[in-house]
């Protein structure tokens, strides 16, 4: 099921990552890769922000017709970060190619919250 461009569609959930300062637990969010097709597929996760963000396992293989989470933690949590919208970019390459069968982007954002925003008027009072 290739595209008119010779690319494989891509397949995660959810489309964008929102983690939220005030909310610790959401600082950790998982994005699944799917893979509907009859082979195995390796991915890579790219990020334009590095520095802010662990990727647990950010290559690997998703066997034919199975999913597999990835898990992304921010790891910069300040004022200065929050409304600042980051990308994930996935590569998926048909197993045993070098060359980029798909790819897809992830906007990934840091929601201001109360204890943010009272946070930042403390700072700048």
């Amino acid at each position: 099921m290739m595209l008119s461009d010779g690319k494989l569609p891509v397949f995660l959930f959810p489309t964008a990552l929102n983690f939220y300062a005030d909310d610790q637990s959401s600082h950790k969010q998982v994005l699944t890769v799917y893979n509907p097709y009859e082979f195995a597929l390796k991915f890579k996760v790219l990020s334009t922000a590095p520095r802010k963000y662990l990727v647990v396992d950010p290559e690997g293989t998703v066997k034919p017709r199975c999913c597999i989470d990835i898990v992304i933690r921010h790891t910069a949590v300040s004022s200065s970060n929050v409304g600042v919208t980051d990308k994930f970019r996935i590569h998926v390459y048909q197993h045993g190619q070098r060359q980029v069968s798909g790819r897809k982007d992830v906007p990934s954002s840091l929601i201001p919250g109360e204890m943010c925003i009272q946070l930042h008027a403390f700072v700048f009072t």
